[in-house]
């Protein structure tokens, strides 16, 4: 077990689980857990050449399981169809995939896995409204909620939320208030007693010369769910916002007793690098968020373990675990990282 103290009194304790069995990693992995096991499928990569050699992007259907939180074994069985970008929710000993993206495009489908010891069963859910991928979301109570993302490669930025309720699957997906503030893709949320958070992500900003460029985004917000006869409806409070931003950074982002932590993800400082080849990675800070009081705390830098963007973060055997995921432009890791 890796221990690194940032500060004495505010300690992250760092630990590892055995690498994916795959020499490089993906992004945009799904993951979650299933009677026990931990559970981690799709994402993409580059595996012949980089992306500025013209290297081409893989997505994969490939599923791996973790087996008594020692051995990792890849499945006889596969996803229907590679994806990725989208997001995971763990419930009631079921994975369920919920959007994401392949080689063709952004999809709507919303998938359930459940490991039984010995293979993977399916489920279906009802598909989203929209073609949709690069999105927050998780789950709150028994309803999954999906913030921002794009229906697109190359869609623009959307403001939108949508749950679906797992008690009434015949509902089908509904759309909610979305929250006080711009356009997004890329936010990294949290759930804590009973509601939801959502935090940063990026949409396109333009300068003087109406030039486009990557905005970083540092709102922050606060989501509570309220049922009624007439179904759902989600009311939103600004918070305070971030000290720096953090788009495609791990999400869920752990909680951690009273805290929430953020580690990783682009920051407006690294969304200006220009030459992906020569990328110095992802800042290596260390933030608390303590959503009781609505306030911030730098703890320091992780200088040991490489910080990481777009990947999944799961809780499991009582730590919070970042599943692989991208270390710089274009290089993924398969290190799997815990935090408590």
């Amino acid at each position: 077990m890796i221990t690194e103290h940032a500060v004495a009194q505010t300690a992250v304790k760092w630990s590892a689980l055995p690498d994916l069995p795959d020499q490089q990693g993906f992004a945009g992995m799904y993951a979650g857990v299933s009677n026990d096991a931990l559970i981690a499928m799709g994402g993409a990569n580059f595996p012949d050449k980089y992306p500025w050699e013209g290297g081409k992007k893989k997505w994969y259907d490939d599923i791996y399981v973790l087996k008594n939180g020692s051995t990792w074994v890849k499945a006889k069985e596969k996803m229907p169809f590679p994806g990725g970008y989208g997001v995971s929710v763990s419930y009631k000993n079921k994975v369920i995939l919920v959007g994401g993206s392949h080689e063709n495009g952004h999809f709507r489908h919303v998938k359930g896995y459940e490991w039984d010891g010995k293979k993977v069963l399916y489920s279906d859910y009802p598909d989203l409204p929209i073609t949709l991928a690069n999105m927050g979301g998780g789950l709150l109570g028994d309803v999954i909620v999906v913030f921002g993302g794009n229906e697109s490669p190359a869609g623009s930025a959307l403001k939108k939320c949508y749950g679906l309720d797992l008690t009434d699957l015949s509902a089908g997906w509904l759309e909610l208030e979305a929250w006080p503030g711009p356009e997004r893709i890329f936010p990294v949320c949290s759930f804590y007693k009973g509601q939801g958070y959502m935090f940063g992500g990026e949409t396109v900003g333009f300068n003087s010369k109406k030039e486009k460029f990557r905005s970083i985004l540092l709102d922050s917000y606060r989501m509570t769910l309220e049922k009624s006869a007439r179904g759902w409806t989600a009311h939103w409070e600004e918070l305070a916002s971030m000290p720096r931003g953090m788009s495609a950074g791990g999400s869920l982002l752990p909680v951690l007793q009273d805290k929430f932590l953020f580690w990783g993800g682009v920051d407006a400082v690294t969304a200006q690098y220009r030459n992906p080849a020569t990328h110095p990675g992802i800042t290596k800070s260390l933030l608390y968020y303590f959503p009781e009081t609505d306030s911030w705390e730098y703890i320091g830098e992780q200088n040991k373990i490489l910080s990481r963007v777009t990947l999944p973060v799961v809780f499991f055997q009582d730590q919070w675990f970042y599943v692989s995921g991208e270390v710089k432009a274009g290089i993924r890791t398969p290190t799997v990282v815990g935090v408590r």
